[in-house]
């Protein structure tokens, strides 16, 4: 069972993490990221994407193993001498907090620092010069978008380029189209200044047809890059710690301490409905109730995140939290142990 698990969750990530790294990559081709970023932004994306496969992983892979068991006439067996229903409940419920120890120890310290972690490589990112993101061949705009950069060629280092063009604009002054034969990048160690120094070219001034439009053919001309004020980083929620959720007034921040409780409860109520919900015929075959499995799934999910985001917006009270929706699932547990034990079993058993 626990080896069913770690291959579908294996099989799931490998999933999701090649759809992280093709959106990296996409990125990366226009200029958003850089290319030595690509594998540490995906690393650190695959640390919060756990939180999620760990608990449909977990689930799957209960269904599977127990699906086998039907199928191989092994569970009639096991029937047969006297194991019953609350006995395979045992061995799952320790699967299960394996799970919900992996997920508490994710949510509660690797997601939070992976978020603040990815935040403060983007805001590096952003605070670096905007032509260490320039691949040849393609126009690559500024965060502002007041400038567009082009060139054809380019060193290794990204520090001169050849055949180049750039249109820059700002609120007081007319815009501006440059092109050159060769641009270099240079930089005052002193005042942190960030030049393009600009060799055999042209600039023009304005709108083309309009008074004051101007050319100018230059030898060698510099323009200074515009020196924006960074802005004070702020703590983004995914990244908060426990102790800053718990003593927080800001309802998103309680929707993000129910959440992060959630998450580790959702694991185990999973493992545990895997085990009724996995019965079925030998003649149906191992996989007769996944998709079962994945119509109850989707809906519990969604509704996780709907009441989260009710209870952000100040919908749904925050003491109330998401537990009715974990509630439902305990109650269609129990249904589905008193459909194959009776009800009078059930209370029997428990009492």
């Amino acid at each position: 069972m626990l080896l069913t698990w770690l291959a579908v969750l294996v099989v799931l990530l490998v999933i999701m993490v090649g759809n992280v790294l093709g959106r990296s990559l996409s990125q990366v081709s226009e200029g958003v990221i850089q290319a030595d970023m690509l594998l540490l932004l995906v690393g650190v994306k695959s640390i919060n994407l756990l939180v999620t496969l760990i608990p449909l992983g977990l689930y799957l892979g209960i269904m599977l193993a127990h699906g086998r068991f039907y199928r191989d006439n092994e569970m009639s067996v096991m029937h047969a001498c006297g194991v019953g229903w609350f006995d395979l409940m045992r061995p799952t419920a320790v699967i299960g907090l394996m799970g919900v120890l992996a997920i508490t120890a994710l949510t509660l310290f690797a997601s939070p620092w992976a978020a603040r972690y990815e935040q403060s490589i983007k805001q590096q990112m952003r605070e670096q010069s905007a032509l260490s993101l320039v691949t040849p061949g393609k126009f690559v705009e500024s965060s502002d978008g007041r400038t567009v950069f082009f060139a054809r060629r380019s060193n290794p280092q990204r520090t001169q380029f050849n055949d180049v063009f750039m249109y820059r604009q700002n609120a007081s002054t007319e815009p501006a189209v440059d092109s050159a034969r060769i641009a270099s990048y240079q930089k005052d160690v002193e005042t942190g200044d960030e030049y393009l120094i600009f060799t055999d070219g042209q600039t023009s001034v304005g709108t083309p047809g309009q008074p004051g439009y101007m050319i100018t053919d230059f030898k060698r001309q510099g323009v200074l890059r515009p020196r924006e004020a960074p802005a004070a980083p702020r703590l983004i929620r995914k990244g908060k710690t426990l102790t800053q959720l718990w003593g927080a007034d800001d309802l998103e921040d309680k929707a993000e301490l129910q959440w992060r409780i959630s998450i580790p409860l959702a694991a185990l109520l999973l493992a545990l409905l895997a085990v009724p919900l996995s019965y079925t015929s030998p003649r149906a075959g191992r996989f007769g109730k996944i998709a079962i499995a994945i119509l109850i799934y989707i809906p519990y999910a969604n509704l996780l995140v709907l009441m989260r985001k009710w209870i952000a917006a100040g919908t749904v009270p925050a003491w109330v939290g998401l537990w009715p929706i974990h509630l439902a699932v305990i109650c269609l547990i129990v249904a589905l142990l008193a459909k194959r034990v009776g009800w009078q079993w059930l209370f029997r058993r428990t009492s």
